[in-house]
């Protein structure tokens, strides 16, 4: 793989997969074993929009590890061609896992 030689998105790329690590432990630290309803989504004026259990948490990380993922091939397919569009595809996946990060201490902090 090309992209595994390129140390900028190399490091991006890991980086962005260590936040989701980080957001994946700190969940299982604080709902491990729990069968609980867990609050997903709330707004202020509506109130409770979204309970669901941890599963709806690990549908949520698996969507966007599979979108990284994602992201990384056509970073990869992109990178002799486009190589700037190889690096909106790496800072992108970064974006997306602290963004996914947020969410996950959100919903750790609601409940």
């Amino acid at each position: 793989m090309i992209i595994w030689k390129n140390k900028v998105q190399r490091v991006v790329f890991i980086l962005s997969l260590l936040i989701l690590a980080g957001a994946l432990a700190s969940f299982l630290l604080k709902f491990s074993g729990s069968q609980n309803q867990i609050i997903i989504h709330f707004d202020s004026y509506h109130g409770i929009n979204f309970v669901g259990g941890a599963k709806e948490v690990f549908v949520i990380l698996g969507i966007t590890i599979l979108l990284i993922l994602i992201n990384g091939f056509m970073a990869e397919h992109l990178f002799h061609r486009e190589r700037i569009l190889s690096y909106f595809f790496a800072f992108g996946s970064l974006m997306l896992s602290a963004v996914i990060f947020a969410a996950i201490r959100v919903i750790i902090s609601v409940n």
